[in-house]
């Protein structure tokens, strides 16, 4: 069967979120603005962007894309799927919030959590720390970490086996995790993900930097939400964001604030070469 190139033009923008909540509601999942499928944690859809990422293998596409590499349709099967789809009158409602809830958690021992955290230049003592002070625990059935806040409304999830996953859950869009070094701290380092909120925390105490301090983790430099949140308390903030072009614009953006800049890539690296003999 022809498709013409109008077609495929057409369906290539089709709201591939809508597009799976109305065919496949059972096989994904809302989290914020984005789902993911099910059987795929780290796939994920964005509401306002006609395509897909996979943050395990980097992988990413149009609508087409997806449901051919992802749903088992010829090209031409695809772009007529999408195009009948886009003719049907939708509702503007049809992406909603899906209730904030945390992953399962697991029965300890977080093995696989100690393992991965500790393989990451994380020392036991702090790992259990933080399991202990139920700032992290292990989830079930994947065995991914889970860094969640003490207000239990933001979670971050890291993949601990060979796929490289990580997500954010929150009740709402500035929530952030974070880890106090004192109850009336005076600074927050900003960082970008728990593990290297944890692993600045470890670089300045081995410099012996002991001023009164929050490190944070936003989940990611597009959560200004939550940098605006924290310019809003009485707190120095600085900018600990990762070493890289997103890092950079997010540092741009935010131009009244003092920055740090790891050597490396990001502070785990950092850490982890500090650790080298």
């Amino acid at each position: 069967m022809y498709v013409t190139k109008e077609q495929i033009r057409r369906a290539r923008r089709v709201n591939l979120a809508d597009y799976l909540l109305r065919e496949y509601p059972a096989d994904v999942k809302i989290v914020g603005t984005s789902l993911y499928l099910r059987k795929n944690p780290s796939l994920y859809v964005k509401k306002s962007i006609p395509g897909y990422h996979d943050f395990a293998t980097g992988e990413h596409g149009n609508s087409i894309d997806f449901l051919t590499r992802h749903l088992n349709c010829s090209f031409t099967d695809a772009v007529n799927t999408l195009c009948r789809f886009d003719s049907v009158p939708k509702s503007k409602t049809t992406m909603t919030r899906a209730p904030f809830c945390l992953p399962e958690r697991a029965r300890p021992p977080f093995d696989r959590v100690v393992t991965y955290l500790t393989g990451r230049g994380i020392p036991t003592e702090i790992v259990t720390f933080l399991i202990q002070e139920n700032l992290l625990y292990q989830d079930t059935p994947h065995g991914n970490a889970v860094f969640v806040s003490p207000d239990e409304d933001y979670c971050e999830i890291r993949g601990t086996g060979n796929r490289t996953f990580h997500g954010c859950r929150k009740k709402s869009s500035d929530r952030f995790w974070y880890i106090l070094t004192d109850p009336r701290p005076e600074t927050a380092y900003v960082c970008e993900a728990a593990i290297d909120a944890v692993s600045l925390m470890l670089i300045h105490k081995a410099q012996g930097k002991t001023n009164p301090a929050v490190y944070v983790s936003i989940g990611g430099v597009a959560n200004q939400q939550a940098i605006d949140r924290l310019k809003r308390r009485k707190l120095a903030v600085v900018l600990a964001v990762d070493n890289d072009s997103a890092g950079d614009e997010c540092r741009q953006r935010n131009p009244d604030l003092t920055t740090m800049i790891p050597y490396n890539k990001d502070w785990n690296d950092d850490l982890r070469q500090m650790l080298l003999p």
